[in-house]
C-alpha cells in the first residue's frame, strides 16, 4: 500500500490540473449601479486552469493533496472497523447452528449455544438485515434457516409440524399408514378428539394432509406432492425432528 502512494501523489500533480481546465472559470464583473460601475463595464472572460492566480492553482491542488491525504490515512482506518463491527464470534457460532440446524428457534439456540436471549435477538437481525438468514413465523413460532434457497416454504411448514412431537407423531403415522382416521390417531397416542382434529385440520390448510370423510370420521393420507419431500426431510433431518 505504501509502494502505492508517491504513484498516487504524481497521478494527482499531473491530472487535477487537467480536470480544473476541463471545467475552467467564468470571471464575470459586477455591474450593479449601485457599485458605481456603469451598466456593462468590465472584462468578461473564461479562464483555464492554467491562467488562474498561482494562489487558486497552489489552494486547488493542496486541497486535493489534503483530502487525498486524509482519505490514505482514515479509509483503510474506517474500513477496518466496519469489519470488526461485521465479524463476530458469537454471531458466527449462531449462523453455523442455524445452517447446521435448519428450522432452529431462539429457544434452541439459548439452550445449545448459552448466549444470552437479548444478545441472540440482536445478532438475528444483523443477519437478517444482511440477508444471511430468513425466517418462518407460524402462530407463536419462529424458525430460522440460512438464506440458501435450499428450502422451499412447503418444505418450512414440513419441518415446522416435525418439531413439535404431536404434529410430527401425527404426520408420520399418517406417512406409513395412508388412510389412518382420526379415531385411529386418538387411539394410537392418548389425545383427545379435539387436539388431532385441529392438528388435521391445521396441515390440510397448510396443503400437507388430504382427508376422505367416512361416517362421522376422517380417513388422512399424506398429498401427494409433497410426499418425497416429508420423506427426504424425516431421513435427512434427524437433528430438525430431535430438536423441540
Amino acid at each position: 500500500m505504501r509502494n502505492l502512494w508517491i504513484p498516487f501523489l504524481i497521478f494527482i500533480l499531473v491530472c487535477s490540473p487537467a480536470l480544473a481546465s476541463a471545467s475552467e472559470y467564468e470571471v464575470v464583473p459586477y455591474t450593479s449601479p449601485e457599485r458605481g460601475m456603469y451598466e456593462g463595464g468590465g472584462f468578461t472572460g473564461t479562464l483555464s486552469f492554467w491562467e488562474l492566480p498561482l494562489s487558486l492553482q497552489i489552494a486547488y491542488i493542496s486541497g486535493l493533496l489534503g483530502a487525498s491525504l486524509i482519505a490514505y490515512k482514515f479509509l483503510p482506518l474506517l474500513l477496518g472497523r466496519i469489519r470488526q463491527k461485521c465479524e463476530n464470534p458469537s454471531r458466527d457460532r449462531i449462523l453455523y447452528y442455524i445452517t447446521a440446524n435448519p428450522g432452529s428457534t431462539i429457544t434452541d439456540i439459548e439452550k445449545n449455544l448459552g448466549i444470552k436471549r437479548s444478545n441472540i435477538r440482536y445478532h438475528l437481525k444483523v443477519l437478517q438485515f444482511n440477508n444471511k438468514i430468513t425466517r418462518f413465523e407460524k402462530r407463536n413460532s419462529v424458525l430460522l434457516f440460512k438464506n440458501s434457497y435450499k428450502y422451499t416454504d412447503t418444505e418450512k411448514k414440513i419441518i415446522f409440524f416435525l418439531r413439535n412431537d404431536t404434529g410430527k407423531s401425527i404426520l408420520i403415522s399418517i406417512l406409513h399408514e395412508p388412510g389412518i382416521t382420526n379415531q385411529d390417531l386418538t387411539h394410537a397416542f392418548d389425545l383427545a378428539k379435539s387436539t388431532v382434529h385441529w392438528y388435521i385440520d391445521d396441515m390440510h390448510n397448510e396443503g400437507l394432509v388430504d382427508f376422505e370423510n367416512e361416517g362421522k370420521y376422517k380417513r388422512c393420507f399424506i398429498n401427494p406432492t409433497i410426499e418425497v419431500d416429508l420423506e427426504n426431510i424425516i431421513s435427512e433431518a434427524a437433528p430438525i425432528i430431535s430438536a423441540s
